[in-house]
């Protein structure tokens, strides 16, 4: 990268700041860095009396494991900030009154409890009461707050233990590659993070034991709030729980929170007031229902509402499973959804359909097959009615009995083939989004071809596209089993390999096994053989991910069999690579040169020249492994050839590979004319992991030719980028960075 280049690319990250984003500002200070950097290594290498054509091959160096097929296990500790999680919701408006439960609350925490279940009908308020409590005593927990959802009442969103773990150690700060990938791991991974911090965790809406034990901390320094409908007496006899046993509001709250809500205090109504708090049956969440239809109201809409209330007599009950039923007068909904526009009413009812934890505008506006303008409008009534609620910025949840009364209007005012054809709209918006966020962060990839769908959203960044798909995680996960159950065989198998490269630059590696296994099953009831293949190939890069080796290779061998039987040349090459790739961590190099061998015949017979830089790649590095660095270096250039003009990443990937030959040979000016060729490859791409890696590689030669300023330079950008991507290689980086003595 020149000087000129190092202004471009500075011009560039002012210019994406003006748009706003931390890792714009945090580009900015690496692009600086980089101008600088970049203009004093070409001076460096232009003093250079060397060349690559002269430099000689030097001796072997032995069997050892290229860095681009490493055997670290991350492991290693990796020194970091301390992370606080600040993850309570806002405190519910017009919270009223419990004095006496935060009183309970209050003298169980003085006197040692560490673990309380909260426990009462549903729209009672228990998660008001938990929440309200840990804000008002958060000062007793200053090493932060976590809350989980787990929706252990509407099977269709339930949360797994697992997926709560993962998002408790990452905002805890654990590197999301450093996540253990079983529960029990990360459990004990969990509570040794928690060990001796003084914690809060409130697990919201749980529905057995079984769901809650996982997320135990060991010690008595936190303290674990859960609310549920049932009274989960095994942790009680068990795990020494305590509990609380919420009633619905005494008359004169429950008065209050309505007259709250609905802005009215009129004495000569009090009457017809206190009658509609009984009809509501002293719960929160229909009282606030109620109030919001009345705001605003004259006394007469009133009485006449109480009125005709009396006269109705049907009820909704709730089921349970615990041999309990919560009696929530039906017409309170009833009113509250018959009061709403009829658009509006429909998108109420459709938003039932939606799997997950929330749902996003899109989503919304997909299912009920309306504009985004419309389905903001619509969303907006229904948040003002308090049938719907906003937990974050663009996104909507159900509490779970209202939930229950829009599946109730679903099944009787829309047919069975306008709920599926809802479902499939809305599946089909997260199938095309999926499909541009794959595009766009692994755009030479062998895509599946995807409906468009004019709901889908599209990105401008791979950053913009991830963070898309973080959001969404639980909600995707849930459509494809949605899909599978409802079956969409298409949609279930192209969802989990659209999402595969998200689920490995987030390290997810569960969700991506699972959910590619959901794949393989839907090809197989489609009797598609391609699409068998294509989920064969997915599930074994998973196995492969979570260190199943050997099952990994024979899910590669089904897809290659597949594959010739259906005369697909592209995906046997492919898979091929895959078993060659497979045999290396098995420790089987002459069978893997082998296979690589054949991947490479059949891709240059297709002219897919970026797969062939890639086996050239892998072939190069099997021949390192053997010890035979002349053969390595030879495949290594002309992966680079193939790569040029194609695939900018693949012949980044491929000048690394020939720096890092020339370092572990100790040809150190050699090195670095490579690592900087990579490097300004990389720049090109924002390829922000393999910029670190080639930075890394840069500065470790330049510490071998004792040219501290520039090992410092190169070695301080690296640090920058790991840090940022909360890479375990930031740990290496800092202790090279320490170690260097004279610094710059």
């Amino acid at each position: 990268m020149s000087a000129a280049a190092g202004t471009v690319a500075v011009g560039v990250a002012i210019n994406q700041i003006l748009n706003g984003g931390a890792w714009n500002l945090m580009w900015l200070i690496i692009s600086l860095a980089a101008a600088i950097t970049a203009e004093s290594v070409n001076i460096w290498i232009g003093h250079q009396d060397t060349s690559l054509d002269q430099q000689g091959t030097g001796p072997p160096a032995g069997r050892r494991l290229p860095a681009g097929y490493s055997t670290h296990d991350g492991s290693a500790h990796i020194p970091r900030e301390r992370s606080i999680p600040r993850q309570l919701p806002r405190r519910s408006r017009h919270f009223t009154d419990r004095e006496a439960e935060c009183s309970n609350l209050d003298d169980l925490y003085h006197n040692s409890a560490d673990l309380v279940v909260v426990s009462g009908l549903g729209g009672v308020g228990k998660t008001a009461l938990a929440v309200h409590w840990g804000h008002q005593n958060k000062n007793h927990f200053p090493d932060g707050q976590f809350y989980a959802n787990l929706h252990g009442y509407d099977p269709s969103t339930s949360i797994a233990a697992e997926d709560v773990l993962d998002n408790f150690l990452r905002a805890l700060g654990v590197a999301p590659n450093q996540i253990p990938n079983t529960l029990d791991a990360m459990a004990a991974a969990f509570r040794s993070e928690i060990n001796e911090r003084r914690m809060l965790i409130i697990l919201d809406n749980a529905r057995s034991a079984a769901q809650i034990r996982p997320l135990l901390p060991s010690s008595g320094n936190c303290m674990v709030l859960i609310t549920s409908r049932s009274k989960l007496k095994s942790l009680i006899a068990q795990d020494g729980a305590e509990l609380i046993d919420l009633k619905p509001l005494a008359e004169a709250d429950a008065l209050n929170l309505l007259q709250a809500v609905a802005d009215t205090r009129n004495s000569l109504l009090h009457d017809s007031m206190t009658t509609l708090v009984r009809q509501c049956g002293f719960l929160p969440l229909t009282l606030r229902i109620a109030a919001e239809y009345i705001r605003g109201q004259d006394g007469a809409f009133i009485e006449d509402l109480v009125g005709e209330l009396a006269d109705q007599q049907q009820r909704l009950t709730f089921f349970t499973g615990h041999r309990e039923s919560a009696s929530v007068p039906e017409n309170v909904f009833s009113r509250s959804y018959g009061s709403l526009a009829p658009n509006a009413a429909r998108m109420f009812r459709l938003t039932g359909l939606l799997s997950g934890v929330d749902f996003s505008v899109e989503a919304a506006a997909a299912v009920a097959d309306a504009s985004m303008m419309e389905a903001r409008r619509h969303l907006s009534l229904l948040l003002d009615a308090n049938l719907l609620e906003m937990p974050s910025a663009d996104r909507y949840q159900f509490h779970d009995l209202v939930k229950a009364y829009a599946i109730e209007r679903l099944n009787a005012e829309e047919s069975a083939a306008d709920r599926k054809a809802a479902v499939h709209r809305v599946l089909g918006c997260y199938l095309r989004t999926a499909g541009n966020v794959d595009r766009v962060i692994s755009p030479q990839r062998r895509h599946v071809q995807t409906e468009p769908s004019r709901w889908a959203r599209t990105f401008d960044d791979p950053q913009s596209a991830l963070s898309w798909c973080e959001a969404e995680r639980l909600n995707l996960i849930a459509a494809i089993d949605q899909a599978m159950l409802l079956g969409f065989e298409e949609i279930a198998w192209k969802l989990p390999i659209n999402l595969t490269y998200f689920f490995i630059l987030h390290s997810h590696p569960v969700n991506r096994h699972e959910t590619a296994l959901v794949a393989l099953d839907a090809a197989r009831h489609a009797g598609d053989r391609y699409a068998e293949a294509r989920s064969e190939t997915c599930v074994g890069g998973a196995e492969l991910a979570l260190g199943r080796a050997p099952e990994a290779l024979g899910r590669f061998q089904n897809a290659i069999n597949i594959c010739v039987e259906i005369d697909d040349a592209q995906g046997q090459a492919i898979n091929l690579g895959n078993v060659a790739y497979t045999l290396i961590q098995l420790e089987r190099y002459e069978e893997a040169l082998d296979h690589a061998k054949k991947s490479l015949r059949l891709l240059r017979d297709l002219g897919d020249r970026r797969s062939e830089s890639i086996d050239l790649r892998m072939i190069g590095s099997i021949h390192r492994i053997l010890g035979d660095d002349d053969e390595a270096y030879r495949q290594y250039n002309a992966a680079v050839d193939a790569a040029h003009g194609v695939d900018l990443q693949s012949e980044g990937d491929a000048l690394y590979e020939l720096g890092e030959l020339a370092r572990v040979r100790e040809e150190f000016p050699t090195a670095v004319t490579w690592f900087q060729k990579s490097i300004d490859v990389r720049r090109q791409i924002d390829d922000k992991f393999g910029l670190a890696t080639s930075l890394l590689g840069l500065g470790s030669a330049f510490l071998t030719l004792d040219e501290t300023r520039m090992a410092y330079s190169a070695l301080s950008e690296s640090l920058t980028i790991y840090e940022l991507m909360e890479n375990p290689k930031a740990a290496e980086v800092r202790e090279m960075l320490d170690n260097i003595t004279g610094r710059p």
